[in-house]
């Protein structure tokens, strides 16, 4: 129990300390460290509760704590150096310490200054937004106004208090009271838990035949109701709260709101009877406004009654015109609720009502410095209403009392400006140009001689001189152009309204001049592309009129002389656009194609310029100019030279793009199409110079794409099967013809590395094969073993293709027999074994599927064989290779009959000469 006392008696002291450095701390947010201290202090202080005898010394200390906490959060918040949310926060942790000991215990002022504490605390919580802690604080206060209540009651039933200090002390507990309910309701209606608060009010109100002082300020705390829940859209809730301020402020006995007040409140409960539901409370509503009305009136009573009036369709015109009159003869109307119930007839369509009205405002504000706003709204109606004459006149009359009298101001001038703009806009759009003139001269007459220089200025001299253009009156339009560059002599609309007139002249030197100053315009910043959309309409209607040296001339320009690198491109871009499109016959086509080709290594500069120097637009200005590369190598057709050069572009301009994996790929397939389309132009090139230099940019390409696919490899993020990709096996093919046409020693470890892979098929051995032995290049050994490989491969396959098998065989032993010479057997011997191979496929796995044809001609090549080896006199192996040829001969079926008899005659004398060769042989031994 001891060591309980002494944390007891620690933790006050603590206490004691945070409170004495709140005293002197100004910095809130030590003040706010000091009360998160403090509120965990107060959780170890709960062994007082109920034993005050035992504590008393550390009670009172406690309670001296809370009124100095009171203290510094009052001083602190009158000096404005204190948040509402912090306040809250010090008043609730001075009322806990003050509840801390014995919560409703204590002398009667302990009891009222818990519930000042209290309700302030719950004031503050209401004044930061926190309804929540607010209703804490207040249930502490009406628990303490209820145990005041007993102690009254007790004393005055015990004789201690005279009727008189009875009374005096029950209304000072009854204003106390009053106070919490009405913060407890403003509470609720926060929290929108407006049943609780209606009771609460009507216990207010039950209190107020003692309190009758205290009816305005329910009165107006009902329509603060009201309000907040008219701004929430609550509108049936804001009807029952204004209609209780209403009651309210009627008083009793006398009133105890004024009139203007009660006013006040039935506008807005009219407003909330038509936002709430226009068509079932519009009685209401129109009752409400009228009583508001007759109490005082109000020239925002007399609006909303027009517009309630204009909700029902059944409302006499009389009856609107009326109250429209007497709104916009109200003394206090201003020129906007003036404008503004105008606008609610033009929105019901009650244009002669609105046209009407306008009037009588221009009338009543003659004398008004606002009354060009009249003016404005005026000529809105007669426009959207097509009364253009009417709309001249009241424009022309505006004009002269700007010009004398009566001088608009700069807003107004800006939306005057506006409407006249839009209506010679759509005259334009309706190809009445002199109309759209018409109006655009109104608007010039608004413009001020200091204004000569404004943009707006400017605009209006380009519109202008649009309209001449369309008129064909050409020096009307130069001098609005001309006009326009003098008041904004940087606009590159300007110089593209004088490159238009120009050309449309024939004048092609001014229009060139006029295209290279628009391309160096300087561009503000919102325009955006203007400059590259001006200069492509402008080369574009060059074209259109015939006059294509003009833009072209300009463009390439624009091209040399820019420093500009982004105008440049944007030239380039143009430039290229107009020779897609130019292009004619296939020479015109070619030429064109070296043009562009140029342009694409232009473009490759400056793009590669922009990224040195980290500019924004690399990745665009690349891919588009990658894509047009792309594009006109795939339409190069036998052009394979340009072909190659395009797509090496693209290749390039892919560089210039991120590195990720969509772009790796992009420069994977660019570079293999420049490594084909190469190779197809050394296959073509005439010169051997010009052949070799080609083979050797083809072995370049094809070491740059294999880098790329390594690269491709390793960043590869997910399992990918890339079985499927022929990249390989196409590098290879195309770095062996090469290398093959140069001569160069490591074809064999080439050959190897197909080999070895095992997507390489027996078509790819067998173009090797041919590639191998293409002139210049002669390497039979290697042709050799690239065909026995793809016949071991086709043997391979499930279902052996024979007919492309027995192809492979034929180039085979066709390869091998011109080794030697025809009449010498030991060359013979390799072909021979192939024979044998053949023959077992023939015999024993082929099963009738071996092509006749290639069956047809390997017997005719060892009969020759046979033939020849006869009569060299080499009658054994001559005998060996005809009896190949008839055993062959057997295998065939529709032919064997153009053979069989002439074959086997023919083979017996073979077989009669050798025998007679070998008795002549024994003789002579």
């Amino acid at each position: 129990m001891k060591d309980s006392d002494s944390d007891i008696l620690t933790t006050v002291a603590q206490i004691q300390a945070i409170v004495k450095a709140l005293e002197k701390e100004n910095d809130e947010d030590k003040t706010r460290q000091q009360a998160d201290k403090l509120s965990e202090l107060l959780d170890k202080v709960s062994g007082l509760d109920g034993d005050c005898d035992k504590h008393g010394n550390a009670s009172t200390e406690l309670q001296n704590c809370a009124v100095s906490l009171w203290n510094v959060a009052v001083a602190r918040r009158a000096g404005g150096h204190l948040g509402t949310a912090l306040n809250a926060r010090l008043r609730h942790l001075a009322c806990h310490l003050a509840f801390k000991v014995s919560p409703l215990e204590g002398s009667e002022m302990v009891l009222k200054r818990r519930v000042m504490m209290a309700s302030k605390t719950g004031r503050a919580w209401l004044d930061c937004g926190n309804p929540s802690m607010a209703d804490n604080s207040l249930s502490l206060a009406s628990e303490c106004l209820e145990k005041l209540t007993g102690n009254l009651l007790s004393a005055a039933a015990e004789g201690k208090l005279s009727e008189d200090d009875k009374e005096k002390q029950k209304t000072e507990i009854e204003k106390d009271m009053f106070k919490v309910f009405c913060y407890q309701a403003e509470s609720a209606v926060a929290q929108e838990q407006h049943d609780v608060a209606m009771r609460l009010v009507q216990r207010c109100k039950e209190m107020l035949a003692r309190l009758p002082k205290e009816t305005t300020f329910l009165a107006m705390l009902c329509y603060n109701f009201g309000v907040e829940t008219y701004q929430r859209q609550k509108y049936e809730e804001a009807v029952a709260w204004l209609r209780e301020s209403f009651e309210l402020g009627k008083g009793i006995g006398q009133r105890a709101t004024s009139s203007k007040n009660q006013a006040r409140t039935l506008r807005l409960l009219a407003s909330a009877y038509l936002e709430w539901d226009s068509k079932q409370h519009w009685q209401k509503a129109l009752n409400a406004i009228g009583l508001a009305n007759s109490e005082h009136s109000h020239p925002a009573g007399l609006h909303l009654k027009v517009h309630i009036l204009l909700v029902s369709d059944t409302v006499e015109d009389s009856r609107l015109m009326s109250a429209v009159t007497d709104c916009l003869h109200h003394p206090e109307l201003t020129v906007e609720l003036g404008l503004n119930t105008v606008k609610l007839l033009v929105e019901h369509n009650r244009t002669q009502m609105a046209l009407s009205g306008v009037k009588q405002l221009t009338q009543q504000f003659q004398a008004s410095p606002e009354l060009g706003k009249v003016y404005l709204l005026h000529l809105r109606v007669l426009l959207d209403n097509r009364q253009l004459q009417a709309a001249k006149a009241l424009v022309e009359d505006c004009i002269t009392g700007h010009s004398t009298t009566q001088p608009l101001d700069t807003t107004t001038r800006k939306r005057f400006h506006l409407l006249l703009w839009e209506q010679a806009a759509k005259a334009y759009e309706a190809n009445d140009h002199e109309e759209a003139l018409k109006w655009y001269s109104y608007s010039q007459s608004l413009f001020s001689s200091s204004q000569s220089q404004d943009s707006n200025m400017a605009k209006l001299e380009r519109n202008r001189s649009a309209c001449y253009l369309h008129l064909k009156q050409y020096d009307k339009a130069l001098e609005a152009a001309r006009q326009a560059e003098s008041c904004d002599p940087t606009s590159p609309h300007t110089q593209y309204a004088l490159f238009k007139i120009a050309l449309l002249q024939g004048n092609s030197d001014a229009a060139i001049e006029a295209i290279e100053k628009m391309g160096t315009a300087v561009e503000k910043e919102e325009e955006g592309n203007t400059v590259e959309g001006l200069v492509c309409l402008a080369a574009q209607l060059a074209f259109e009129e015939s006059n294509r040296g003009v833009a072209i001339r300009a463009l390439e320009r624009l091209v040399d002389h820019s420093h500009n690198k982004q105008q440049v491109l944007t030239a380039l871009r143009c430039l290229t656009r107009l020779r897609l499109t130019f292009s004619g016959a296939s020479e015109e086509q070619k030429s064109g194609n070296d043009l562009i080709l140029t342009y694409l290594e232009t473009a490759h500069k400056k793009v590669q310029e922009l990224k040195e120097t980290k500019e924004d637009g690399v990745v665009n200005e690349a891919t588009w100019f990658m894509k047009i590369a792309w594009n006109l190598g795939l339409k190069c057709g036998q052009d394979s030279n340009m072909m190659h050069q395009f797509f090496d572009m693209c290749f390039k301009f892919s560089s210039l793009c991120p590195a990720d994996m969509a772009n790796l790929v992009r420069r994977k397939t660019c570079v293999l199409m420049a490594a084909a389309a190469c190779l197809q132009a050394a296959r073509s090139a005439s010169g051997t110079g010009d052949k070799n230099k080609l083979l050797k940019t083809v072995i370049h390409h094809v070491d740059t794409c294999r880098d790329i696919c390594r690269e491709i490899n390793n960043s590869k993020i997910m399992d990918t099967d890339c079985s499927g990709d022929s990249t390989p096996i196409l590098l290879c093919l195309y770095e062996f013809e090469a290398k093959a046409q140069l001569g160069e020693p490591d074809l064999s470890q080439l050959l190897d590395r197909v080999m070895a892979m095992p997507q390489a098929d027996a078509k790819t051995l067998e173009t090797m094969a041919a590639l191998a032995m293409e002139a210049p290049a002669a390497h039979p050994t290697l042709s050799v073993r690239a065909l026995r490989e793809a016949i071991r491969r086709h043997l391979q396959t499930p279902n052996t293709d024979f007919t492309k098998c027995s192809k492979a065989f034929h180039s085979l032993i066709q390869l091998v027999l011109n080794k030697g010479s025809t009449s010498d057997p030991s060359s013979k011997e390799e072909a021979w074994g192939y024979y044998k191979e053949a023959m077992d496929i023939i015999d024993n796995k082929s099963q009738g599927s071996y092509p006749e044809m290639e069956i047809l001609w390997l017997m005719t090549k060892a009969w020759n064989c046979g033939i020849h080896l006869l009569s060299a006199g080499h009658y054994v192996d001559a005998e060996h290779w005809c009896g190949m040829s008839m055993k062959l001969l057997k295998h065939l079926t529709s032919l064997r009959t153009h053979y069989d008899t002439q074959m086997t005659a023919v083979y017996g004398e073979v077989l009669a000469k050798i025998e007679t060769q070998k008795v002549r042989c024994n003789k002579e031994e």
